[in-house]
This record gives C-alpha cells, sequence and structure tokens, in this order.
C-alpha cells in the first residue's frame, strides 16, 4: 500500500461508538473467514459483532481503524474466549482483520496497540493471541511466545503480553 500512514489521520474507536459499522465489519468478516463465518458454517459474524456492543460487557470488545473521513480500515478484538483460553484465561486479541486495500501501511500495529490499551484500560494485567500469520506483528510490540497448538487448519502460536498497572 503506498499511502503515507502519518498522513491518513487513523482514528480508532469502540464499535459501540458507531453502531453502523457492523454491517460492514460482517461482510468483512464473512469474506475473511468464510470458513468460520461463510454461508453452512458454525460461526455467525453478526451475532459475534454485536455482543460487542452490550453496554455493561467487560469482554468482548471491538476497535475500528477509521481513516480521516470516517472510512474503516481495519478492526481488532478482545474476547474471553479462543484457541488457547482454556490454558491461559484473560484478555485474547482475536479478530485482527485490515482491509485488503489498506494492508501493509500499519494499520494493523496500531489496531494491536489500541488493544493492548483497551485491556489494560479495563484491567486485565496481560493480553494473549493465537495466530497462524500474525506473529511478526505481535513480536514487533514486545509480545512473547509461551505455545504452539495444533488445530484443525495447523498450528497456532500463542504469544503473551505483560500491561502495565492496572
Amino acid at each position: 500500500m503506498s499511502r503515507d500512514l502519518d498522513r491518513m489521520n487513523i482514528a480508532i474507536i469502540a464499535l459501540g461508538d458507531d453502531p453502523v459499522l457492523l454491517k460492514i465489519l460482517e461482510t468483512w468478516f464473512v469474506e475473511e473467514w468464510a470458513d468460520w463465518y461463510g454461508p453452512g458454517q458454525p460461526g455467525d459474524a453478526r451475532e459475534d459483532l454485536e455482543k460487542c456492543l452490550l453496554p455493561n460487557a467487560r469482554l468482548p470488545r471491538c476497535l475500528v481503524a477509521l481513516d480521516g473521513d470516517g472510512r474503516p480500515l481495519g478492526t481488532v478484538s478482545l474476547r474471553d474466549t479462543s484457541p488457547g483460553s482454556d490454558l491461559y484465561p484473560g484478555a485474547w486479541l482475536t479478530a485482527l482483520l485490515v482491509h485488503c486495500d489498506f494492508r501493509k501501511a500499519g494499520i494493523g500495529i496500531k489496531l494491536i496497540a489500541a488493544a493492548e490499551r483497551e485491556a489494560t484500560r479495563i484491567g486485565f494485567p496481560k493480553i494473549l493471541t493465537a495466530t497462524a500469520t500474525a506473529g511478526s506483528l505481535v513480536l514487533r510490540r514486545d509480545w512473547q511466545q509461551v505455545k504452539t497448538l495444533q488445530s484443525a487448519s495447523g498450528p497456532l502460536d500463542i504469544y503473551r503480553k505483560a500491561l502495565g498497572p492496572v
């Protein structure tokens, strides 16, 4: 992506601050993770995203990166369930997704940093993630690999990061 990230004026908001974005994110989820959210598959993208709108829930949370015109660029969620959450309870960074038109511009790193801040804000001492594809991103944010799990789709690396004072 040739856009300069600094000129994009990126804001990261909670999905609850602009619930109209839910429909766009739902479409992205179905396209990106068709094996889970596609027709006839076990996942329900709308239901998962709607859970992020519950006003009194600590988790899940969904954050959305927007450009200066309010267009969504990417998203990330914090949940208490993920592959590996039975071994390591806590806040899990999940559903990290940057729209294909905006990848390689640093938005994923900004979303990870925002998820870390949000997990700290709501009182978690650490954050975890399970990924087969984003390991290099979390390592750039000083996460530590703690385990590799075998899943139906292949190996998933589990990473953890200690957060600041809660």
